[in-house]
């Protein structure tokens, strides 16, 4: 199960593209300031306030130089391959695609149709925005999980 995933550049927040090419000239400062600015930036997302801490608490624990490479790499792959929509349909594994319709990054209309022809790939688009859905929606991504396993070992029982 993917939550909330990216298939190419475009697909990903704008910040994060921001952030990756600043980070050129700046190096990791501009990702030390995200991390520091989570606790304040988490206030809006509609979460309990002791659970909103503890995550902020967790993002800070990161270091910005290694965060900074992440970033920077996963950017790398996601250009080389342009979008890795069609890597997915291509692993010929089930796999379960839930994005909100705002806010994650998004999926294409092409990425969308890319996925909905692979036969073992589900596409769910929860309504509203979405940023961290496991946060946001734990009993329903709970859901979906059990869902997904059940269906999967139902056709391996087949």
């Amino acid at each position: 199960m993917l939550l909330a995933p990216s298939f190419s550049r475009a697909d990903e927040a704008g910040f994060f593209r921001f952030l990756d090419r600043l980070a050129r000239v700046l190096g990791h400062l501009p990702f030390a300031a995200l991390l520091k600015m989570m606790g304040p930036a988490m206030k809006r997302m509609p979460l309990p306030p002791d659970r909103r801490e503890v995550l902020a608490a967790e993002f800070r624990r990161n270091d910005p130089r290694i965060v900074r490479r992440a970033v920077h790499c996963y950017f790398q792959y996601l250009d080389r391959h342009g979008s890795v929509a069609s890597r997915l349909c291509e692993a010929d594994v089930p796999a379960w695609v839930v994005h909100g319709e705002r806010g994650d990054g998004g999926v294409t209309d092409d990425e969308r149709r890319t996925l909905e022809a692979c036969s073992r790939i589900r596409v769910i688009t929860l309504p509203g925005a979405s940023y961290f859905t496991p946060n946001e929606e734990p009993a329903l991504v709970a859901k979906l999980v059990v869902e997904a396993l059940d269906r999967v070992r139902s056709d391996q029982e087949e």
